[in-house]
């Protein structure tokens, strides 16, 4: 099985958006490599993941959009896996596939993210982008990602 994007792309890609507002200690690049990592094994896999709770039927169905895209509207997508209803609205799910993209449309969600929560570590960050917010932390699959995050975010990027 060959990846979607090789290492190297996905740390040229970290680079090209700007993270902000983030805790001191957190670089932005080192961050979106990590969310990468968590997410898609650093570019390997990055198939669409179906998520029924944005589905018809569940608490984030955005009728509209899947009425137009169908199920890849409840589906997370690229090395981020950023659902597509967070995604820029002139987005379509293709668009996803193309890597500069995926990480505008992510930065993008992430920036709005760490404005709205003011995250003052890692960890916050890590349950912001997972659970939503910070406070789901608490949650143990969400502890769990945000320790995987710590770890994939002191792998050092891989020069493009």
């Amino acid at each position: 099985m060959t990846p979607d994007f090789t290492r190297a792309q996905i740390a040229a890609a970290c680079k090209l958006a700007q993270i902000e507002p983030v805790p001191m200690e957190v670089d932005g690049a080192q961050l979106l490599w990590a969310i990468a990592g968590n997410e898609s094994s650093f570019g390997f896999n990055c198939t669409p993941r179906y998520e029924p709770a944005f589905d018809r039927g569940g608490p984030y169905a955005d009728i509209p959009m899947l009425n137009r895209f169908g199920r890849d509207a409840a589906c997370s997508w690229g090395p981020w896996q950023i659902m597509f209803a967070n995604c820029p609205p002139d987005y379509a799910p293709e668009d996803m596939k193309d890597l500069t993209k995926a990480v505008f449309a992510t930065a993008a969600f992430l920036n709005h993210q760490l404005y709205r929560f003011e995250p003052t570590s890692l960890a916050a960050i890590a349950a912001i982008w997972n659970g939503g917010n910070p406070g789901a932390i608490v949650k143990p699959q969400v502890a769990a990602y945000a320790a995987k995050l710590e770890s994939n975010y002191l792998i050092p990027m891989e020069a493009a």
